[in-house]
């Protein structure tokens, strides 16, 4: 895992932002002393600051001054508001988004062409080490986002082109997991299962699976087909999802998700 010598300032510091911090510092890529943070909500930054020992910035604008790369991990509709306080302190600092349909093109209008961007798709797996995020940007800026990211999960840098579709993938992603363990929990407790045993067999189940699949080089094809037996309860219960059309309706789904995340880009 490479080591970074730069100060890195999250400004916002959310779910999502403080799994991404809690990586840097479990991975040893920085020390808790080379972080800063910036959060309006007061509790939440003294808890982090008493488990990680990191620095609490006043302001935007502190925070901006002492550090060399900067995470944004606000909510998007923030950013119009703060824009003002953050543009004139960014100078050539390597500003790093994670704000959801928030373009580059976007960034560089309310934060100014002087800004080195790179824009970020993380997703909840972050805040347990195992998220995918996705990066754009210029590649020397990009090679400092793949660094922060590795300690949250793994990495892919791709055309911005491609976020909207990300964002309907894998950002949204791990919502489409869960629920299916909700549809499995759920029908072994309507059999007469108990909520705490249903839930245990529809989580190991999950992760079992996507475990299998992380560690082979198998397609989720492959791995359907060799559970599916001839004849088996697995092929009875296909036998519905394919009459019933269940491919179609999940890719249905995720259109819709994709056309929503490309409404987003454009507000």
């Amino acid at each position: 895992m490479k080591k970074m010598k730069e100060r890195i300032g999250f400004i916002g510091c959310g779910h999502m932002g403080s799994g991404i911090l809690e990586g840097l510092i479990k991975k040893r890529i920085v020390k808790s002393s080379q972080i800063s943070i910036y959060e309006p909500d007061r509790s939440k930054s003294r808890q982090l600051r008493k488990r990680f020992g990191i620095h609490l910035r006043k302001d935007a604008r502190d925070l901006i001054t002492k550090t060399d790369i900067v995470v944004l991990a606000i909510k998007p509709q923030t950013l119009p508001g703060l824009a003002h306080e953050l543009r004139p302190w960014l100078d050539r600092r390597l500003l790093i988004s994670i704000l959801a349909g928030t373009p580059l093109a976007k960034l560089r209008n309310l934060l100014g062409s002087h800004v080195r961007l790179v824009r970020a798709m993380p997703n909840l797996g972050a805040t347990v080490g195992e998220s995918i995020t996705v990066i754009c940007g210029r590649r020397q800026d990009t090679r400092k986002g793949r660094i922060i990211f590795s300690g949250c999960g793994q990495v892919l840098e791709l055309s911005e082109r491609f976020l909207d579709v990300v964002t309907a993938v894998s950002g949204s992603g791990p919502a489409y997991f869960f629920a299916l363990m909700e549809w499995l929990a759920a029908f072994a407790v309507q059999k007469g299962l108990s909520v705490k045993d249903a839930q245990l067999l529809a989580k190991q189940t999950a992760l079992a699976a996507g475990k299998l699949a992380a560690a082979s080089s198998e397609t989720p094809v492959r791995w359907r087909m060799k559970v599916t037996s001839k004849g088996g309860t697995t092929e009875a219960a296909f036998r519905v999802l394919t009459r019933r059309k269940a491919g179609a309706l999940f890719q249905a789904a995720f259109t819709h998700a994709l056309k929503r995340a490309k409404e987003l880009s454009r507000l």
